[in-house]
């Protein structure tokens, strides 16, 4: 990718930060702060922006106040980025409105995160369930809530599950994926989605 268009959505995203202020007490001090500067964010890899813990979006995330930058971080990487798989492309939008979810932006998290539902025959680890869960607490619709939680609880182990990380050590995961953050948004029901991360658990 050429320097001078990661320069232009680099502008791009301070200038969508800034404008989001307003609704969400970011200032363009708060702005400057979030963002490192001399970083090439557009320069990094998936896997460097999107599943470092301290690198990427996540590095912004992790300040004060920084989830809408982080969310319009995101935005602006994975529209720029030419090389995302379908795969890589989907966990950003769901990071996305994790991200705005966050930052109390819930309808704008919604849109996102409906985007993200699989075929039911290729969802063989309860993610719609999971969606189903997410949009239930954001909408505070208990009943959605829990009939999403029972089916995801319900959700049979398939045979044969061998997990690895990247570099193909075996990972252990419990199962069903995502259940403990459903029950999360179940002791935080009425409270905002940082809740159910944080000190709800």
């Amino acid at each position: 990718m050429l320097m001078d268009k990661r320069a232009l959505a680099m502008c791009a995203i301070l200038a969508c930060v800034s404008s989001a202020a307003a609704g969400n007490e970011t200032t363009s001090e708060t702005t400057d702060v979030c963002l490192t500067p001399g970083t090439d964010y557009f320069g990094l890899d998936f896997m460097a922006f999107d599943q470092t813990m301290n690198a990427g979006w996540r590095e912004v995330a992790n300040r004060e106040g920084c989830a809408v930058a982080a969310a319009d971080l995101i935005k602006e990487y994975r529209t720029t980025k030419s090389d995302l798989s379908e795969g890589m492309l989907s966990t950003m939008v769901w990071h996305e409105g994790q991200m705005r979810a966050e930052a109390g932006q819930n309808e704008h998290a919604i849109a996102l995160f409906q985007t993200t539902y699989k075929d039911a025959e290729k969802d063989s680890f309860g993610w719609n369930y999971y969606v189903d869960a997410t949009i239930a607490f954001l909408e505070q619709d208990r009943d959605a809530l829990n009939k999403a939680r029972n089916q995801l609880a319900a959700l049979p182990k398939p045979s044969g599950i061998n997990m690895t990380d990247p570099d193909g050590n075996p990972v252990k995961i419990d199962w069903p994926p995502n259940l403990k953050v459903v029950d999360n948004f179940l002791s935080c029901f009425g409270k905002d989605y940082a809740a159910a991360y944080g000190e709800c658990e």
